[in-house]
This record gives C-alpha cells, sequence and structure tokens, in this order.
C-alpha cells in the first residue's frame, strides 16, 4: 500500500487536492493501479514538500521521481508505446508545465484573488486570518525568486497564455496528450488544468483560458476525470 500525504482537501464541491502535484500523484496511482491510500497531514515532506508517500515504511518526496520509484518497484512504464522524439515532447511539456505555467497558480490565487481563498479552503475563518496573509506573502516572495513575479499582471497573464496556448495545439483533438493512449504526461497535465478549471473564480484569467478560450483542454479534463475519477464526487464532497 502507498500511503500518499498531503493537506486536507478543498470545500465540498471542488478537487480532491488544491495542490495539482497531488492530483497528478494520485491520477498516477490510478492509471497505473496502485493501490494507494490518502492520509491528511499538515506535515511537510523529506523534501520540505506536498505531497509526499511513505512506501514499505521509506518515506519519499517530488510527485515526479515518487513516480519514477514507483515504475521500477512495481515494473510499469506508461510511456513504453512513445518514441525517444516523443519521451522528449512529452519531458518539455511536463517541464513547462511544472516549472513554469504552474506559478501562474501561485500568482492567480494567492496575489491577484486573494480574497476567492476564503472559498476554496476547508478552515475555520479565524484561521484564515493568521495563515492566508503569511502564506501570501511566502509566495510572492517565491514568485520573485522564480521570475514571474518580477513581471506586471498583464506581463503575466501574456506568458501563462502562450504555455496554455502551446499545450492546447499539441493536444489538439487527440484523446490524450501524447496520442491515443494515456502516458505518463496526462497525471501532470490534468493535475494543473484542474486546478485552473475548478478552483479559479469565473473572473479568474486561469479559468477563462480554460473554459473559454481553449476548450479543447476543458474537454481533455472532463474525459480524464471520467475515466479515473469515477469517485470524484464523492471525493470532494458533492455527494453525501
Amino acid at each position: 500500500m502507498v500511503y500518499v500525504h498531503q493537506t486536507g482537501y478543498s470545500k465540498p464541491g471542488l478537487v480532491p487536492s488544491l495542490t495539482p502535484f497531488g492530483i497528478k500523484l494520485m491520477t498516477y496511482l490510478r492509471m497505473v493501479n496502485i493501490p494507494y491510500q490518502y492520509s491528511e497531514t499538515l506535515k511537510l515532506g523529506p523534501k520540505g514538500k506536498i505531497p509526499w508517500i511513505t512506501y514499505k515504511g521509506q518515506a519519499m518526496g517530488d510527485s515526479s521521481l515518487i513516480m519514477e520509484f514507483l515504475n521500477e518497484e512495481f515494473g510499469v512504464d506508461l510511456d513504453a508505446s512513445l518514441s525517444e522524439k516523443e519521451r522528449a515532447i512529452s519531458r518539455a511539456f511536463v517541464k513547462m508545465l511544472e516549472e513554469n505555467t504552474y506559478w501562474g497558480i501561485g500568482y492567480d490565487r494567492w496575489l491577484e484573488n486573494y480574497f476567492h481563498l476564503g472559498q476554496l479552503f476547508d478552515v475555520p475563518s479565524a484561521v484564515q486570518l493568521f495563515i492566508f496573509p503569511t502564506a501570501s506573502r511566502k509566495v510572492r516572495q517565491m514568485l520573485h525568486a522564480q521570475g514571474l513575479g518580477r513581471h506586471s499582471t498583464q506581463e503575466i497573464h501574456d506568458i501563462i497564455q502562450k504555455d496554455v496556448w502551446a499545450a492546447s495545439e499539441f493536444l489538439g483533438t487527440k484523446r490524450y496528450f501524447m496520442g491515443e493512449e494515456p502516458t505518463a504526461a496526462d497525471p501532470t497535465v490534468f493535475g494543473l488544468f484542474a486546478e485552473f478549471l475548478w478552483t479559479t473564480p469565473k473572473h479568474s484569467h486561469l479559468y477563462k483560458l480554460t473554459n473559454e478560450q481553449y476548450p479543447n483542454i476543458k474537454d481533455y479534463c472532463f474525459r480524464m476525470k471520467e475515466q479515473y475519477w469515477p469517485d470524484w464526487d464523492e471525493i470532494v464532497g458533492t455527494k453525501r
């Protein structure tokens, strides 16, 4: 059994995890049929991040490294059908989304739409008043260090829009991101755009990108959710 550790679920009706890496990891486990158990904790993993896992008593962090480890442990290769060139393209898109596009969520959630936070996190108002300002300042510092936070709001919107455009163009009408069969890129693509679709307010730039400007990404996310998360509604609390 793989134990997946992360902070609590969002408010009812949203997503199974408020980090795309949490959705990514759990989607991967579902895709390769590795049994897992969700474990709620405020503790960060061995790399100071969430999610993280314990497996056979061993703690491991970083969703990509976890996936590589479990691939070896269980003899899994979601990319077995891909050519070397296709594997290279897959890696490039995954790294773009995780190392650049991801920070658009941080900006949108913790700075641009700060007052929407109370609609996301299922924590008491008193706790929000204590945690949210501190977290927002930390995210601002991280965005500045990463580089995205050094730009204006319009420049950030343009940067993220170009990333989403690239993903949308490459996806096209394919069922999965790399083709007609699921691959290791899909957990990342789905995890990231699930946050765009289901955690951002309707006036958000991220919401408009995936719900209006690039509808093939929205359709893709619904396909992934239907196939790998048939219990999505129960998990997020829309069914009691």
